[in-house]
């Protein structure tokens, strides 16, 4: 029938390393995600702040004259 396979501490130790590795790699992937989140935010906040304010100097260009 089937064989009784047991871990060795050296198995065990094996393991639990290669699982911290692996989720320390995730979180900090994880953790650059947000950041690169955050950081996208606040360039469309700049971009419309940029947009409010130049409305409300009055952006709007002079008309040119056109030469004939």
């Amino acid at each position: 029938m089937s064989e009784r396979r047991t871990l060795t501490d050296a198995d065990v130790a094996a393991i639990a390393d290669a699982l911290e590795t692996k989720l320390e790699s995730r979180f900090y992937a994880n953790l650059g995600k947000g950041v690169w989140a955050i950081v996208w935010k606040v360039i469309i906040a700049a971009l419309l702040f940029i947009a409010a304010y130049g409305a409300v100097k009055g952006g709007v260009m002079p008309p040119t004259e056109v030469k004939q």
